[in-house]
């Protein structure tokens, strides 16, 4: 994808907003914009939880919680993939760990006993190869139900790359890290929360365009 047709989808995602706002009014539509994007599971006993990578330390607090209620033996650590720039931090003795490890140094802070850790080193750099790993290894052990565990506003399409990318034969539920969530009456007065609907909204557009390699 050149950068002008990555320019073309944003505005085009932009617009739909827009679109959307002024046709149904503005804040119902923002709001609605918002919590479309949510999907939760009623959770059952499964073969391992996933924390997914990103949201430190919101995602492993929630997943420690999940593993404490004895609803798996054991936590799935995927390696966010490290940029140059972090490295040359670690390197330099200015930042210790990786995202990798700083997760896991998370989940032992949260409880999770380093014997249940389950580290999988192959880094990953968007979430349809971050879940498509997973599903590997969850085939390879075979495992039958893991809970993934993101932010509510990515488990929309989270639930979309599982189903696509994951082996059929291992469900995946879908469980909500609360605190890295944003809030649905006035995400689109902040900045930050405004950037990530509207990342995942690009992010679900580009996988039914099948460029979903630029979002993760």
């Amino acid at each position: 994808m050149t950068p002008r047709a990555r320019r073309a989808l944003q505005w085009a995602a932009v617009l739909v907003v827009l679109a959307l706002a002024i046709a149904l009014g503005h804040a119902p539509a923002f709001r609605w914009l918002g919590t479309a994007l949510v999907v939760e599971d009623a959770l059952k006993p499964a073969d391992a939880i996933v924390v997914l990578a990103g949201g430190i330390p919101a995602r492993e607090a929630a997943a420690a919680a999940l593993y404490r209620q004895g609803l798996a033996p054991r936590v799935v650590v995927s390696n966010q993939l490290t940029p140059p720039r972090v490295n040359e931090l670690i390197r330099m003795g200015i930042r210790e760990h990786d995202f990798q490890d700083e997760s896991r140094l998370v989940l032992e802070r949260h409880g999770v006993p380093p014997a249940a850790l389950v580290l999988v080193r192959e880094p990953v750099k968007i979430t349809e190869t971050e879940l498509r790993r997973v599903g590997l290894v969850a085939q390879e052990q075979a495992w039958h139900r893991v809970i993934l565990v993101t932010s509510p506003h990515h488990s929309r399409r989270v639930k979309l790359v599982w189903a696509r990318e994951a082996p059929a034969s291992v469900e995946g539920l879908v469980a909500l890290a609360p605190e890295d969530g944003l809030e649905v009456d006035g995400w689109w007065r902040k900045r930050g929360e405004a950037e990530a609907v509207l990342h995942e909204y690009l992010g679900l557009a580009a996988l039914y365009l099948r460029i979903s390699r630029y979002f993760r």
